[in-house]
């Protein structure tokens, strides 16, 4: 399996809640292996995924879909 890596930069105001949340979430989309936001940064959001089940642009809109304005960054 390739494994491929994103980071979503999304607003910096969301809670400890929200980015529990946030990481469950996209922990729990088919291809997805791992989703964790940045200790440092906390407004970027790394995920590691099988590009062959789902891409970027659609972890992007997952993101978005919550009123959120999330950018892909990249790795």
């Amino acid at each position: 399996m390739d494994i491929v890596d994103i980071l979503l930069h999304v607003p910096a105001d969301l809670s400890a809640k929200d980015h529990d949340y946030i990481e469950h979430d996209i922990q729990g989309c088919d291809g997805v292996v791992s989703a964790h936001f940045s200790q440092a940064d906390p407004h970027m959001l790394e995920i590691a995924y099988d590009p062959l089940k789902i891409d970027s642009e659609t972890l992007r809109q997952h993101v978005s879909e919550r009123g959120l304005a999330v950018s892909k960054i990249g790795l």
